[in-house]
């Protein structure tokens, strides 16, 4: 009876998930998720996130790694992990300032060992990048001895989003160390929506601009992973375990349909009639690149006591053709993660604060985009907890806190700066399954 409680659970926060979750909704109000592909989320589940996003190196039985899919040869029980962030994002342009807040479901995951200790397997679902912006700016030009105001008003939204599905093998070196070898395929889905307004200020009778565009995604990527780990035992009998990973994703075109639409129009933003179409495309076939990324990283612990992390990326975006180069250019992008996560005692059942997992960590990312020949670089420091709920004999589950201040980008040269506190909320939950009862 117990375990089928555990199932309709899983399957209640599966469907919760989807309901709470439109794939495709705006979830930001970036101006920069303009260019490109929109903001880029983080792949981070409940225990990277205030481990500053670090996970290259990290393997655990009880909790999923997205970030390297070698990590699912160690998971020894079956785990469900669900998360959601609210953003809370201030903007300034060094004479404005505007503040947003969006909450979005950032993944709902599933994992389980196939083979224990030998194969694991993962699935679940996650945002890839988001769109949401709405602003407009002005400027003038003389023509013919006249100056020309033009009013610019850009807003777009959706986003792309990831299924994936993992696999992982571990195999055996010596009696202290082991090597995972992991695998994802990825769905990447969704659709990027961009509406932008050209009005003439001071021509009331010209025919204005407005162009709408449709850029719709559904193809298939991969990545792989690699860790190798080694055990040491000291002289007092503590374990100690040094974890070297490395991860590869795929660089390709995903296949895309795109529709262009571009009007003319009489009258201003709020009240006008249509007047002519220019042009008119539907559903052409076309292509969204996305880059090849490495990373490597290492994560060092004392078994049940500390784990330090510590990871290094970099994603080939200069590699990628740009069709707006007169806007922005992209660049080769490059990050690097750092985290720390400390328990006090993990076995004094009786003091239930020294059972919490404390979690600290840091970021840096340089930009993928150049814009008014500006990088857009961010930083992040986080903070959380992992806290214990009520175990079995079976269960694990845990509840996740995460907090992190960051900074994007600058405020001049027409640019914006955003300073961002994101809030997460995970939950792990954990079970055996398949086990025979002689009683229910």
């Amino acid at each position: 009876m117990r375990m089928q409680k555990f199932k309709n659970v899983i399957i209640a926060i599966f469907f919760v998930a989807i309901s709470l979750q439109s794939w495709g909704q705006a979830t930001t109000n970036s101006p920069y998720s303009r260019y490109g592909i929109g903001v880029l989320r983080s792949e981070s589940f409940n225990q990277n996130f205030a481990l500053g996003g670090a996970g290259l190196g990290f393997r655990s039985n009880n909790s999923l790694n997205l970030l390297n899919p070698a990590s699912y040869s160690e998971i020894s029980i079956t785990t469900v992990e669900f998360g959601v962030t609210n953003n809370a994002l201030w903007l300034s342009d060094g004479s404005q300032s505007q503040f947003q807040n969006n909450a979005y479901v950032d993944h709902i995951a599933f994992g389980f060992p196939v083979i224990n200790n030998k194969w694991g397997m993962s699935f679940g679902m996650l945002p890839y990048s988001n769109v949401g912006y709405s602003y407009e700016n002005t400027s003038s030009s003389v023509v013919g001895g006249e100056t020309l105001d033009l009013n610019y008003y850009y807003n777009g939204d959706g986003g792309l989003n990831k299924v994936y599905f993992g696999n992982a093998l571990k195999f055996k070196i010596d009696s202290t160390s082991n090597i995972s070898f992991g695998v994802n395929t990825s769905l990447i889905f969704g659709s990027i929506n961009a509406d932008k307004k050209v009005v003439y200020g001071n021509l009331p009778s010209s025919y204005n601009t407005w162009q709408i565009t449709k850029s719709s995604v559904a193809d298939f990527n991969f990545d792989a992973g690699i860790q190798y780990r080694k055990t040491f035992v000291n002289a007092a009998s503590e374990k100690y375990n040094l974890t070297i990973g490395a991860t590869y994703t795929i660089g390709r075109g995903l296949k895309s349909k795109n529709t262009d639409l571009i009007r003319t129009f009489a009258g201003n933003i709020d009240f006008g009639s249509v007047k002519d179409t220019i042009l008119n495309i539907k559903e052409q076939a076309g292509v969204v690149e996305l880059p090849a990324q490495i990373g490597g990283g290492i994560a060092f612990e004392k078994e049940n006591k500390w784990t330090i992390l510590i990871d290094y990326k970099t994603t080939a975006w200069d590699k990628v053709q740009n069709n707006e180069s007169a806007l922005y250019q992209y660049k080769m992008s490059h990050s690097i993660n750092g985290g720390f996560e400390f328990i006090p005692k993990y076995d004094a059942f009786n003091n239930y604060f020294k059972r919490i997992k404390y979690r600290f960590g840091a970021r840096y990312k340089t930009s993928y985009l150049t814009i008014n020949d500006k990088d857009i670089n961010e930083y992040g420091i986080t903070f959380g907890l992992s806290l214990p709920m009520k175990r079995t004999d079976t269960a694990l589950p845990g509840l996740n806190i995460g907090v992190e201040y960051g900074k994007r980008g600058v405020a001049k040269d027409g640019l914006v700066e955003e300073k961002f506190i994101n809030f997460n909320l995970g939950i792990t939950i954990n079970d055996r399954w398949f086990i025979k009862r002689k009683y229910d």
